[in-house]
């Protein structure tokens, strides 16, 4: 059937598609302690789990998500001609559901998920063209105290999957106060202006990518070298860190002391190009370099000539602090004046988890309120507050500190039937063990010295030989793995022996 297909046709497609992911078994158990730590910690919080299809009408992502995610979607017609998508995100289908059925719950709706998502980008370190996406989101309360604790949900999510204070931190805005910021500069694109301050660290990227490139440097190596500039950028601006292979390499080492320099002159080029005037350029820039301690942050605000609009919005962001410290979680927290979360339907209070290891310049989670989202659906006003967190980037965090436990097969106990006509009674001991523990038996006629070898490589710690000698007084031997040493027990004992055994 396949006859036509070349062997280096085959070689690729055996390959599987670049930016997609093949999950061998010890590969899965990894982003299992993270999948848990979602299920889990969203179960701790009182969160109901939800799911969707993951085919959504194109004009629904393109009307509600903007046009820029729309351009990475997975595009496709079905046989009626219908424009649909492989969902990019789960926010706009969240929408729909809560147009369709809101009535028939309590509000607010506190509801979760887990969904495969696909997005049609380049493969990088943190980003791939298919991942999980945890979405925790409260629907049916316009409060402070719901971002705080969506914040402090993904605050636990991130600390039971492995990381610890100061590995990672919360930097907090508001669309509410930078749009009103905005808007009193008298800046009519206010959204192509969002997407340039949302894009800081990509300008410092791609300024610094182009610049290796024309000095000679590979294109791959390029594009490593400035994705670590950007995260030195983001999580390490001080510098307080050393970097001996930059600071070693004389075509290097000068990025260090120009990130500064870079961000400021990309930025405001930008900035220039959507038309603003160097007034505005300048008070917007300065703007967006205001972060650090919450309290702090408010304060330097409060010192501009603000709009009443903007004051109405720092008001908000001082009560979000009050609940941040009720989940003690405020340790966790910066308020940063350059986040913006650049989707289109955000409009109060945005926040992005950042790595703090060096380790990715990829935002951990995201996300922020979207009072209108499910209005504009025609579903009456229904304000939300939700986050999104994909598990790769917190993977790589992970996986670069080593926290990740050393793979075990899940089987405990592994049943060897000695001879053939002991393999019944086998059978039905490893039936009945399988309500406590996890078993493996083999009822292929294989010896018992193939049966240990088989147990032996894939570290099943406890093994019940099943013999016909020791079955005539009723009992089996219990060999342990890793010592090799062997116990007859009785059968009516094995629950209680082996229980007691793995602890």
């Amino acid at each position: 059937m396949f006859d036509y297909i070349m062997d280096s046709e085959l070689k690729e497609i055996l390959k599987g598609i670049k930016g997609n992911r093949d999950f061998y078994p010890e590969d899965y158990a990894e982003y299992k302690v993270i999948f848990d730590a979602m299920h889990n910690v969203s179960r701790q919080f009182g969160y109901e789990l939800y799911e969707g299809p993951i085919l959504e009408y194109a004009m629904l992502i393109e009307y509600k998500s903007g046009q820029s995610l729309a351009t990475e979607t997975y595009r496709l017609i079905d046989r009626e001609d219908r424009k649909l998508v492989l969902r990019p995100e789960m926010t706009p289908s969240l929408a729909r559901l809560i147009v369709n059925q809101h009535q028939r719950y309590p509000k607010p709706i506190r509801w979760y998920c887990l969904p495969r998502v696909f997005r049609d980008e380049t493969p990088q370190r943190g980003r791939v063209k298919e991942h999980f996406q945890f979405n925790a989101d409260i629907i049916g309360i316009d409060h402070p105290a719901a971002d705080a604790e969506i914040i402090a949900l993904a605050t636990k999510v991130i600390k039971t999957a492995g990381l610890n204070d100061g590995e990672f931190v919360c930097v907090i805005n508001s669309r509410e106060l930078l749009q009103g910021y905005l808007e009193f500069l008298e800046i009519n694109n206010k959204e192509e202006v969002i997407r340039i301050i949302d894009a800081k660290g990509k300008f410092v990227q791609n300024a610094i990518e182009s610049d290796l490139k024309k000095k000679g440097f590979k294109d791959s190596e390029s594009k490593v070298l400035a994705q670590k500039f950007r995260t030195i950028w983001q999580q390490d601006p001080k510098k307080e860190k050393s970097y001996p292979d930059i600071e070693n390499n004389e075509d290097l080492a000068q990025y260090l002391d120009e990130l500064m320099i870079i961000e400021e002159k990309e930025v405001k080029v930008a900035l220039e190009e959507v038309g603003l005037s160097e007034d505005q350029i300048s008070k917007v820039y300065d703007f967006t370099l205001i972060k650090g301690i919450p309290q702090d942050v408010i304060t330097a605000v409060k010192s501009l000539e603000i709009g009443v609009k903007v004051k109405n919005a720092v008001e908000n962001m001082e009560q979000l602090i009050a609940y941040l410290e009720s989940h003690d979680v405020i340790k966790n927290c910066e308020f940063d004046m350059s986040i913006a979360r650049g989707l289109d339907y955000y409009t109060g209070i945005v926040y992005e988890f950042l790595d703090k290891t060096g380790s990715v310049a990829r935002a951990i989670a995201g996300g922020g309120r979207y009072d209108q989202l499910v209005e504009s659906f025609g579903g009456g006003k229904i304000p939300a507050t939700g986050i999104g967190m994909g598990e790769t980037v917190l993977h790589s965090v992970l996986k670069a500190l080593n926290r990740f436990p050393t793979y075990e097969h899940p089987a405990k106990i592994y049943v060897a039937a000695i001879s053939e006509d002991v393999v019944q009674t086998a059978a039905e001991i490893a039936q009945k063990l399988r309500n406590d523990v996890s078993v493996i038996f083999n009822p292929f006629g294989w010896k018992l010295s193939r049966q240990l070898e088989d147990a032996g490589n894939r570290n099943v710690p406890f093994m019940i030989i099943v013999g016909k000698r020791d079955l005539e007084e009723n009992k089996v031997t219990l060999r342990n793995m890793k010592t090799g040493d062997q116990t007859p027990i009785l059968i009516s004992e094995i629950k209680t022996k082996i229980i007691a055994k793995l602890g």
